[in-house]
């Protein structure tokens, strides 16, 4: 047992991605489109998908090894449910390998994996093109996935964290005098009190700052929808390891 913990412990694992698709190999050419496409996914069910290409394996690390412990360092898939599956590709040592979390192994059961491997990826990648390889697996793993019951909330674990807004309890009297200040300035500039040309400023710059936010928050969401965040899942051990 303490001879396990020590091997783990060695495992050089790359830090958890702030996306879906994580391209270090440069073999994609649009990654977005597939990154939108695990985000959406996520929405729709809750499951995670990702896909982590590189030109080699970290030094003494087995992709089985790395497999395993991205699944839980990683936090792939939902609290509870392990619904999360990795992709991994190495280029340079010409090995893959579905990692599947203990919760979608019911569908996405070893056989599937080795069948999307095996018959889906390798021919393409055996021709040369990693692209068409890696989008028909990724699609071949959500076909396969997506008659899971889980259900989705409509927002990925990033949104959802984004849209919570958490004032700590040394912030809320200053809080609770800018509120206060605000309201003041609205009901005294809709009274009319501070004349027509204040009135006009401060719409103008009502307007400005309600723009700002507007964008700001638009330009927010669009970020997040493409973010990955772990849903806090703690592992998985299924799948298949190939080569081509």
């Amino acid at each position: 047992m303490v001879i396990l913990f020590a091997l783990i412990a060695a495992i050089s694992l790359p830090p958890k991605p702030d996306r879906y698709v994580t391209d270090r190999a440069g073999v994609l050419k649009n990654p977005n489109a597939l990154n939108e496409k695990l985000a959406d996914f996520e929405r729709q069910t809750s499951d995670q998908i990702l896909v982590y290409v590189d030109q080699h394996l970290p030094p003494d690390t087995t992709i089985e090894q790395m497999g395993s412990e991205a699944m839980r360092q990683w936090g792939v898939g939902q609290k509870g449910k392990d619904n999360g599956a990795i992709l991994f590709v190495f280029v340079a040592d010409r090995k893959m390998r579905i990692e599947v979390g203990y919760g979608l192994e019911g569908s996405l059961t070893d056989a599937k994996s080795k069948w999307i491997t095996s018959t889906v990826i390798k021919p393409q990648f055996q021709g040369g093109d990693y692209e068409a390889g890696i989008t028909k697996g990724v699609d071949a793993i959500l076909a396969t996935i997506h008659g899971e019951p889980y259900g989705g909330s409509g927002r990925t674990v990033r949104e959802t964290g984004a849209r919570r807004i958490v004032i700590p309890l040394w912030a809320w009297p200053p809080a609770v005098v800018f509120v206060i200040g605000l309201f003041f300035l609205v009901f005294r500039r809709r009274k009319g009190v501070m004349g027509r040309t204040f009135t006009s400023r401060s719409s103008s710059s009502s307007w400005s700052s309600d723009s700002s936010s507007s964008s700001w928050s638009s330009s927010s969401s669009s970020s997040s929808s493409s973010s990955f965040d772990g849903g806090g899942g703690s592992g998985g051990g299924g799948g298949s390891s190939d080569s081509w």
